[in-house]
């Protein structure tokens, strides 16, 4: 056995070395961002600093993949309240919008309820275009017209950990609550 090998196996034994041994890779740091919640308050990354985090961009008049999305991260969200991981508010679910044009506070309030989105653990932010758009081009997210008002989109939802670092992106065909529910709880255990 090589040197090297045998270093990477030691790395792996150590107690509290949960980030080497993890097997959810360090992406990359998770962009910033500043906008305003269902509330109208507002709401950046100061707010998730040290938690867990599962990001997803969805608009509320979409009739593609965005239901479906949300629809997921409620079975995500009653799943982690199952455990008991969104006690003391050690995990976060964050909606962005696609169309802050159209998706007002009021708006996000409304379509929250449509889905059971209990606000304690879980925010549908919104803001000015330009605010929005810089937050969507941070995170590599687009939107380009589509027919009936719709928006052609990405379906991406990014799980960020306690570092500020992406470590999954999910696919929505990949966007299942026991999987997510799991990465969630390796990353909760990760040493600080």
């Amino acid at each position: 056995m090589s040197f090297g090998f045998l270093m990477f196996i030691g790395c792996l034994a150590i107690p509290g070395n949960a980030d080497s041994a993890s097997r959810l890779a360090v992406i990359q740091k998770a962009p910033g961002f500043a906008l305003i919640n269902q509330d109208g308050d507002k709401f950046s990354q100061a707010d998730v600093k040290g938690k867990v985090w599962l990001v997803s961009f969805v608009f509320t008049t979409c009739n593609g993949t965005c239901p479906a999305t949300t629809h997921r991260i409620g079975q995500i969200q009653a799943a982690l309240k199952e455990k008991g991981l969104l006690k003391g508010g050690q995990v976060k679910l964050v909606s962005i919008t696609l169309d802050p044009a159209r998706d007002t506070p009021e708006v996000m309030r409304g379509y929250m309820k449509l889905y059971d989105a209990d606000p304690a653990g879980w925010s549908f932010l919104t803001g000015q275009p330009e605010q929005v758009k810089k937050v969507h081009e941070a995170w590599g997210v687009w939107t380009k017209p589509a027919a009936n008002g719709q928006l052609d989109h990405p379906s991406r939802i990014f799980l960020v950990d306690k570092k500020g670092r992406i470590r999954e992106i999910y696919h929505l065909d990949f966007l299942k609550a026991p999987w997510v529910v799991e990465d969630i709880e390796l990353l909760l255990n990760e040493m600080n």
